[in-house]
């Protein structure tokens, strides 16, 4: 029997040991602590004198590069579709693994150490490291992307050792930050074909325990990786009508630049969130009140009570509630141009914020007309509250966490309607984004979510936020139903 001497969260070792599932090996595991230096340290070191992980031992055999221990496992155990022995399928798949020894490894630890390991150390990831080597990175992806543009697997349609040992140093591609969306092929065959692989599943586990920190959650669940869609800044403005004319004709629409990106469940530090320094809070709101289909009923009888719960929560002297939208998917088939009912909207699937620097004291200047010099003189934030009429099964509420994000990842969305005008934030991408969700949440809670703040003392200003497709959501999820009610806190 093989003995493997690893660490599972490592790249190289993570491949092997998914590979030896994936070829059915049976092996002895001993672990090496890669953080605590046990690599290093003199028994280890009889086995593999260039101290690094993995390494293997059958009999006086001994193998200290991982590739070559999948190659080695694979001719023990004659497998002949996955490590085949035709000598132009080898020589194939042996390129592939000398390819990603050589040249993809070491592209894709410089996005692994700059994004994962530093934070671990307590360090700034260095994006100008990161933006040097994106061109070579992407001239590898672009290679990969090719072949698979062609093929089902590397090497054919048969998946083989070279597939295991290619998708390892993508292990944590979307905490890696590495722009995947741009090579759909490499995607594809990342997400859907490696990604779903039995030993893939099995080992991703360790990986995700050492090296992602934040994920785990009181229910030991990780974080998800989802779509977010953001925007492309562009050399016109970003519009959307919400009726129809011609003028809605050959505009940029927001939404045009997706990116994966890993979105943490926040329910193991869910008291700690607040509006002024991540730009939202999770808070308990019990209230008796379930006649949501009746908007004047809401406006009348629910809105009190969401003036009484900010002020015990805000401070605020005081609050206006002006505005409600229930978001349900059963309204996904209402054009954004239908102008009848618009408090009945299907979940907003953009990354964005709800008013913009100028556009928040416009606002309570319409709203508020005589009073509003004198309101504008002092404190202002207007404050979404965020509450679930069912449990939150599918298209969670996720927030980009305000300290992860700069003035400069915003810019205008510009909406039209037939008698006004107004203005949104939509954002760029940054890999730096870090977003948090809470997923089944139920009615008694609320999230705050901080829209605007007319306050320059370092307070959270502007919160982007969405709605996401939960890829862990199960297939017969309810419908997600939800509130948003639009209020001004005044100081």
């Amino acid at each position: 029997m093989i003995e493997v001497f690893l660490d599972p969260c490592t790249v190289n070792s993570r491949k092997v040991l998914a590979g030896l599932d994936f070829l059915g090996t049976k092996y002895k595991l001993n672990h090496v602590d890669y953080f605590t230096g046990e690599h290093k340290k003199g028994e280890y070191l009889e086995i593999n004198p260039m101290a690094t992980v993995p390494a293997a031992v059958d009999g006086d055999c001994r193998i200290f590069e991982s590739n070559a221990i999948l190659q080695y496992a694979a001719d023990l155990g004659n497998s002949d579709e996955k490590y085949p022995k035709d000598p132009k399928t080898r020589a194939m798949v042996n390129s592939w693994l000398l390819w990603e020894a050589s040249v993809w490894f070491p592209s894709c630890y410089v996005y692994l150490f700059e994004y994962i390991v530093k934070p671990l150390l307590k360090q700034e990831p260095d994006e100008s490291v990161v933006d040097a080597e994106a061109p070579r990175w992407h001239k590898l992806a672009g290679f990969l992307d090719k072949q698979l543009s062609k093929t089902k697997w590397l090497a054919g349609n048969e998946l083989t050792i070279a597939d295991i040992s290619v998708a390892a140093s993508l292990h944590l591609h979307a905490a890696q930050h590495v722009p995947l969306d741009q090579h759909p092929n490499l995607k594809r065959w990342l997400l859907d074909g490696v990604e779903k692989l039995p030993c893939w599943q099995k080992t991703q586990a360790a990986v995700d325990k050492a090296l992602l920190p934040d994920a785990p959650n009181v229910n030991g669940t990780s974080s998800v990786r989802a779509t977010f869609n953001y925007t492309k800044d562009v050399d016109q403005l970003t519009e959307i009508y919400f009726y129809e004319c011609d003028a809605a004709k050959n505009i940029h629409e927001p939404g045009d630049d997706p990116h994966e990106m890993p979105v943490t469940d926040s329910w193991h530090r869910a008291d700690t969130f607040s509006i002024d320094r991540e730009g939202f809070s999770l808070n308990n709101f019990e209230t008796q009140y379930n006649k949501w289909e009746d908007d004047e009923n809401v406006r009348f009888s629910f809105y009190p009570e969401v003036v009484e719960m900010l002020k015990q929560i805000t401070g605020a002297k005081r609050i206006l509630v002006f505005d409600h939208t229930i978001r349900t998917n059963a309204n996904a088939g209402k054009k954004l141009t239908d102008e009848t009912r618009t408090t009945q909207r299907t979940p907003v699937m953009l990354v964005h914020c709800d008013y913009t620097a100028e556009s928040g004291p416009i606002r309570v200047r319409q709203l508020l007309k005589e009073e509003a010099d004198d309101l504008l003189s002092r404190r202002v934030a207007f404050i979404n509250v965020w509450k679930p009429i069912n449990v939150v099964e599918e298209r969670p509420l996720a927030m980009c966490d305000v300290t992860s994000t700069s003035p400069q990842d915003f810019f205008k969305l510009h909406l039209r309607y037939r008698d006004r005008n107004g203005e949104n934030y939509v954002m760029r991408h940054s890999p730096k984004h870090k977003w948090w969700y809470f997923p089944k949440m139920t009615p008694e809670q609320v999230i705050l979510l901080k829209t605007y703040d007319s306050g320059m003392d370092g307070t959270a200003r502007f919160v982007g936020h969405t709605a996401f497709e939960d890829p862990t959501s199960p297939p017969d999820a309810q419908t997600r139903e939800s509130i948003e009610i639009r209020t001004i806190a005044f100081f």
